[in-house]
């Protein structure tokens, strides 16, 4: 087997894995893998070894996993030291941090990109050594020049605390909005909240729009999208929008929002007013764990309002 077959081979074993283009046969493409890695070709051990260690397709095999990724990592496979790595460094029967270090560290200097940020967690939470803040930064700032969205809002965090470089809003901020702006959904939800401040330019309406990107991975967004549109703040009032924002949310476990709707109900604001469907959500939102719920509950008990009690049904 010559290495242009060989490369030819796992291309078509990755398609069959993912099902591009062909219908997915983990079995199949693991046969493939093992034929290449039996050729002495590291791509193939490497192959057969995140399928080994997955259980895809094949019997999973944690022990021949590890082996195929340390044999393919010694023949110059990146992505098999990097994958390696990674397993040394977290918990389990793997576990060696200051090995896991070695290999994140042999895949940046061979300029692996997305080893940048790994190493900057490395230095900065002080894996398999001693924390260094300082050298996270580098790191994170090489992340972040490769296009990294999660090291661009670690090194935002850093330049606005700043823990391992000088306080730097401008820089903080920069690096929020380009991490938000490709997509990271806790740097859009740190956005909202510095337009919402005016420490970002933007205003109130720009908060609700970086809320709005976020709201689908960061429930407290949706709920502050809610709030925002019930009162009017910053952008025109929709009480019937804030309603059925609250209300998924409720749907889905959130207490507070439980009580929001609660007192819509009781109000009539934004939906048909029903003091007994409210006095029963409010009830709701109280065993859900809300503390406005619990105080309002407790409230009427002692006013000895026993008939909304028994409404809402709380516990007495």
């Amino acid at each position: 087997m010559d290495p242009q077959e060989a490369e030819t081979l796992c291309r078509n074993a990755i398609d069959l894995v993912v099902g591009n283009g062909v219908e997915k046969d983990a079995s199949k493409a693991a046969d493939i893998f093992r034929s290449v890695a039996d050729s002495g070709y590291p791509e193939g051990m490497f192959g057969l070894a995140e399928l080994l260690y997955s259980g895809n397709g094949v019997q999973k095999d944690v022990l021949s996993a590890m082996r195929l990724y340390e044999n393919a990592a010694s023949a110059g496979n990146i992505p098999a030291a990097f994958r390696l790595g990674n397993i040394l460094l977290s918990e389990g029967d793997f576990s060696d941090p200051g090995k896991g270090r070695e290999y994140i560290q042999s895949c940046c200097d061979a300029g692996f990109e997305p080893a940048y940020g790994c190493m900057g967690d490395v230095c900065f939470y002080g894996i398999g050594a001693s924390p260094d803040q300082k050298t996270a930064a580098v790191w994170y700032g090489r992340a972040a020049s490769a296009g990294d969205p999660v090291s661009m809002f670690k090194l935002g965090c850093m330049y606005e605390s700043g823990n391992g470089v000088d306080v730097d809003p401008g820089r903080s901020s920069e690096m929020f909005r380009r991490s938000a702006e490709a997509g990271f959904p806790e740097a859009q939800f740190k956005m909202a909240s510095l337009t919402y401040d005016g420490i970002v330019d933007g205003g109130k309406k720009a908060s609700f729009d970086w809320y709005s990107r976020c709201s689908e991975r960061i429930p407290v967004a949706k709920f502050n999208m809610a709030t925002m549109l019930l009162s009017g703040d910053g952008v025109p009032p929709d009480k019937e929008g804030a309603f059925k924002l609250y209300r998924e949310l409720a749907d889905s476990g959130d207490a507070d929002s439980m009580f929001q709707i609660g007192r819509m109900y009781i109000e009539g604001d934004g939906v048909r007013q029903d003091p007994e469907e409210g006095f029963r959500r409010i009830g709701e939102a109280a065993r859900m764990g809300s503390a406005e719920a619990k105080q309002l509950v407790e409230n009427l008990r002692r006013r000895q309002n026993t008939q909304m009690i028994h409404i809402d049904g709380a516990e007495e």
